[in-house]
């Protein structure tokens, strides 16, 4: 083994028993030469890695004496919660991540932040650098397959705790929003107002994904009403990806195109569930191209919408109550941190809200207001002018 790596073989192990609590403050550490028989190395690399230790704050070394560990540890090794998240927006998370940081600091945690974006080399990261954590909220990445650094949080039986949407088979509970159940209520309120040709608009869904638990459920509803459902309404070929820079005006404006050009295949359609706002967007700026007019030719539901402070919101929608998701996540995983929570693989979940925007109308009112109140269309951009 090279030097460097046993250097760093010794700081680390040390480390991580302050972290784990075997090795608590004012405890004695091994002498250099202690180190030296039991890593096979020399006394200069042993001398290294507690120099290392020591500059970091992690022991006192004591010329001629036995070093111990100091009982003033640095921030790192304090009671933290790590929050791994893929992104926020004034759509959803920014006041999920306000409730994580309240109740966090009600329990006597520091809150720490790690947003990944889109990307996998990020997840893991992100969970490398929690190692001394108390315990990880973590937001996965969609995708079909499990990441191995989760799967190895699972197997060292570190305190987790998943959101937004359920990963089977992992012994960990989940906190999130009731996905299926808002497909269905969704669903339900557009039949209600007359729509039988409905569409369904997402990027492709993977395996564990919250929009597929709303797609379930938007299929479902139909069933549950008993009205025929046409699977070729359902289009998963818009972007799931909305991190800057990877989407771009050009990006949005190619979206608009494949959703208008579904749109046109299917002439039918009268109303959309879209899974999340930006899919909304999209879908207002497709049916908009094709001259239609919203609410009065074409009714948009979504999930989630950014905050208002005064009138209705422009698009019907089911909102998440991140405040709520917050607290319960936080709460749960204090419990298994604790080991007060008799049952840490429950999985918690949290309804939406309907609330009734400017995108829908019943299919009789809007007959009526079409012929009378004719608007000007809405043309696609190739790119932003």
């Amino acid at each position: 083994m090279k030097e460097q790596s046993i250097y760093m073989q010794i700081f680390n192990d040390i480390k991580d028993k302050i972290a784990s609590g075997t090795l608590k403050a004012g405890d004695n550490l091994p002498s250099e030469a202690e180190l030296c028989k039991l890593y096979n190395t020399t006394r200069s690399i042993s001398k290294r890695s507690l120099d290392l230790l020591a500059d970091q704050g992690y022991i006192v070394k004591q010329r001629g004496k036995v070093s111990f560990v100091r009982g003033d540890l640095p921030s790192d090794l304090r009671k933290t919660i790590g929050l791994i998240i893929t992104d926020f927006s004034d759509a959803f998370g920014t006041k999920l991540i306000y409730s994580i940081e309240k109740h966090c600091a009600d329990l006597g945690y520091q809150f720490v932040l790690k947003r990944i974006g889109d990307q996998s080399n990020g997840e893991d990261e992100a969970i490398d650098s929690l190692s001394n954590a108390a315990g990880i909220l973590l937001m996965p990445l969609h995708g079909e397959f499990y990441n191995l650094k989760i799967l190895q949080l699972i197997f060292n039986k570190r305190a987790l705790v998943f959101m937004d949407r359920k990963m089977r088979g992992l012994a960990a509970p989940t906190v999130s929003s009731d996905n299926f159940a808002a497909g269905e209520e969704g669903l339900e309120y557009l039949l209600n107002l007359g729509h039988r040709n409905i569409a369904f608009f997402s990027g492709p869904i993977n395996f564990n994904s919250s929009v597929e638990q709303r797609l379930l459920g938007f299929i479902q509803g139909f069933a549950k009403n008993g009205v025929n459902h046409n699977p070729a309404f359902i289009c998963q070929d818009l972007s799931i990806i909305r991190n800057w820079p990877h989407y771009s005006t050009e990006s949005f404006f190619s979206d608009v195109k494949v959703a208008a050009k579904h749109l046109t295949k299917h002439p039918e359609i009268s109303a959309a569930f879209a899974s999340d706002y930006y899919m909304a967007l999209t879908v207002k700026a497709a049916v908009e191209s094709l001259n239609r007019r919203i609410p009065e030719e074409f009714s948009i539901i979504t999930v989630d919408y950014p905050h208002v402070l005064t009138g209705n919101p422009y698009f019907t929608h089911l909102q998440q109550n991140e405040y709520v998701i917050g607290k319960e996540a936080v709460t749960s995983l204090h419990r298994i941190i604790t080991q007060s929570d008799p049952s840490p693989a429950e999985d918690i979940l949290i309804p939406m809200k309907l609330i009734t925007g400017d995108s829908t109308m019943s299919r009789a009112d809007s007959h009526q207001s079409a012929a009378k109140h004719p608007l000007p269309a809405y043309k696609v951009r190739d790119k932003e002018r």
